[in-house]
């Protein structure tokens, strides 16, 4: 059965996969400056052997988890999780800077609910030009709402329950991209729901701030993700989803790109004008990433035709 827990049951461990030693001093400071600071139970830098580890192991609370290498983002934080005590981990990358009362408020917030397993909020570009914010309309959709949702949750900020960690059996360490949505799909599966709030903000500064590094991002998220969590998680799709799936040959899935990306589009213009009307004049950027990010799946679907081929 589950139980909210008390204030004084709350122990935290903050996991940080990082491989960019220049901005996760800024996440550090911004976590030991967190107003609920004093039941922060650990940081957990997760980092390859060769980032300045002796600088980081003398920040207050501070634990390094060394590794041989970079590995995909959700075997770091796995890494992370199994060397953490706390009952409540909190992941956060290390190109993120949470406000100093993130943790207070996505604590207070999950433990209201104790059927919901992981709560994330809005991760908002740390840099206020267009080509940044248009990087936030166009790639980190999913952390732009302006109210509370029950959600499937990217893991650039998030708050999960240890026991809810455990039962999802984490993130799939083979997985390169998409794992964060893996990850909310198999918790969902162990019966815990995921949460949304926007009372909550961390500045993001992803580095996307030019037509090409956007376009790009989009095309490599997918092609690096393809259809593997649409197939394994087919019952839980949405209608466009289980089309993708059903035409999942390079040759369907080529005709499905421009109507898919536009429909897409036009679904994410409703909220836009809902939430946010300023940003309906990205969305010229978000149909362009839209059609990137497909002809990356259809790319993707290419290689493992050829591969298949190739085993016959």
């Amino acid at each position: 059965m589950l139980v909210a827990m008390r204030s004084s049951d709350i122990t935290i461990s903050v996991i940080i996969p990082s491989v960019r030693p220049d901005k996760v001093f800024h996440t550090l400071d911004g976590l030991l400056s967190q107003t609920l600071a004093t039941s922060i139970l650990e940081i957990l830098v997760v980092t390859p052997q060769y980032n300045r580890i002796s600088e980081l192991k003398k920040k207050s609370k501070v634990n390094v988890v060394t590794v041989e290498e970079l590995y995909p983002p959700g075997k770091m934080r796995n890494i992370g999780a199994r060397a953490a005590i706390g009952n409540y981990f909190a992941f956060i990358d290390d190109d993120c800077i949470p406000e100093g009362n993130w943790l207070e408020k996505l604590i207070t917030e999950i433990s209201l609910h104790p059927d919901v397993g992981m709560i994330g909020c809005r991760v908002v570009s740390g840099n206020k030009r267009c080509w940044a914010e248009c990087a936030d309309s166009s790639l980190f959709a999913a952390y732009q709402y302006h109210k509370e949702l029950f959600i499937d949750l990217g893991s650039a900020a998030i708050v999960v329950k240890r026991q809810a960690f455990a039962e999802a059996e984490g993130f799939d360490e083979l997985l390169s991209a998409s794992e964060d949505w893996d990850f909310s799909l198999r918790l969902r599966r162990a019966g815990w729901r995921c949460l949304f709030t926007p009372k909550a903000e961390v500045l993001h500064f992803h580095g996307r701030e030019s037509f090409v590094a956007i376009a790009s991002n989009a095309y490599f998220s997918g092609l690096r993700s393809g259809l593997t969590v649409q197939k394994r998680h087919y019952s839980n799709m949405s209608w466009l989803a289980k089309i993708s799936v059903r035409m999942g040959t390079p040759v369907w899935y080529c005709l499905l790109i421009l109507p898919y990306a536009t429909t897409l589009t036009l679904m994410q213009g409703v909220d836009l004008i809902r939430s946010d009307w300023k940003r309906c004049l990205h969305l010229p950027m978000i149909f362009i990433c839209r059609l990137l990010y497909h002809c990356g799946v259809w790319r993707r679907l290419v290689q493992e035709s050829t591969l298949h081929r190739g085993m016959l």
